[in-house]
């Protein structure tokens, strides 16, 4: 298969009790099984004969297995049934060296969870059908199984219009404001009453308001914190505008896959039904011809 680059989290990481992965259960019946066999059709790697000599040996595990050991189909297909009949721990072993070399120096093993940039990456993985990448693939089985998550995108609109929102530069403008109108506020203690009178209420309503935006401020930060729990992110060094910007262009890539899958579908029935009008103005032409020649006779 080809290689998903994405950032695994560890399963002790995720299943923490405020993270996102913790929320479902691993014996959840929403969960869905993937579909191994499209999966191996559409991104499996083609077949690398190994060297000469570093082949291993492998003709009594092939006659055990009964199959070639480059067939992944049949070995995906007995995974996927769970038939283990065949798959000792001898086998499992040469088997395994027979993995492609680009798997070598990446990080295998239980993954409970990914990073959510990793969502950026599902168009960086190829099919071996053209113009198809594993979010095209992904998208086809939800749409399949749960519909409803295909409106993913109306979800994240509000969070896409934040992707351009500086928080930090907001809440440093803010924090100057409030310092000058403080020093307003201790000057005009000192002005003549008609000062006071005519600028001490606006001053006033200011500073209100620029302590209620500094409360708001603190629970975004609160906000932050509890998001970074969830995403299983680092609290001091998670970026809201990061997480929005990721979020904005995985909404753009979501709504492109989407419009490509539609329009491969509407090409594919446009394909079929000019393919069976061909056939049948072939069928009539035939037909035509040997009419003549039954006339003829």
């Amino acid at each position: 298969m080809k290689m998903f680059r994405w950032q695994k989290l560890p399963s002790d990481v995720v299943r923490q009790s405020h993270s996102m992965w913790a929320v479902v259960p691993s014996t959840s019946k929403e969960l869905i099984e993937p579909d191994y066999a499209s999966l191996e059709l559409l991104f499996s790697l083609p077949p690398t004969p190994p060297k000469e000599k570093t082949r291993p040996k492998l003709k009594k595990t092939k006659e055990h297995l009964c199959l070639s050991y480059s067939s992944n189909e049949e070995i995906a297909t007995m995974i996927q049934k769970g038939d283990r009949s065949k798959l000792d721990a001898e086998t499992l072993k040469q088997l395994l060296k027979l993995l492609p070399k680009e798997h070598e120096g990446h990080h295998t093993g239980d993954a409970g969870g990914f990073k959510i940039s990793a969502l950026l990456r599902l168009t960086e993985t190829k099919a071996n059908q053209s113009h198809i990448t594993l979010l095209h693939h992904i998208l086809e089985e939800v749409g399949k199984h749960h519909t409803d998550l295909l409106q993913l995108p109306r979800d994240l609109e509000f969070v896409s219009k934040a992707a351009g929102i500086r928080f930090d530069v907001l809440r440093a403008e803010a924090g100057a404001s409030l310092k000058k109108l403080l020093e307003i506020e201790k000057r005009l203690l000192l002005s003549p009453d008609d000062l006071k009178i005519q600028h001490g209420k606006s001053v006033q309503d200011s500073l209100s308001d620029l302590k209620d935006l500094q409360k708001e401020f603190a629970t975004i930060e609160r906000k932050k914190e509890e998001l970074a729990d969830y995403l299983c992110e680092d609290r001091n060094k998670m970026s809201l505008e990061d997480v929005f910007r990721t979020m904005k262009t995985f909404r753009e890539l979501f709504l492109k896959a989407l419009q490509e899958n539609q329009e491969r579908k509407e090409q594919a029935t446009k394909s079929e039904k000019r393919k069976k009008q061909l056939k049948g103005e072939d069928a009539k032409r035939l037909k035509g011809e040997y009419g003549k020649r039954s006339n003829k006779n």
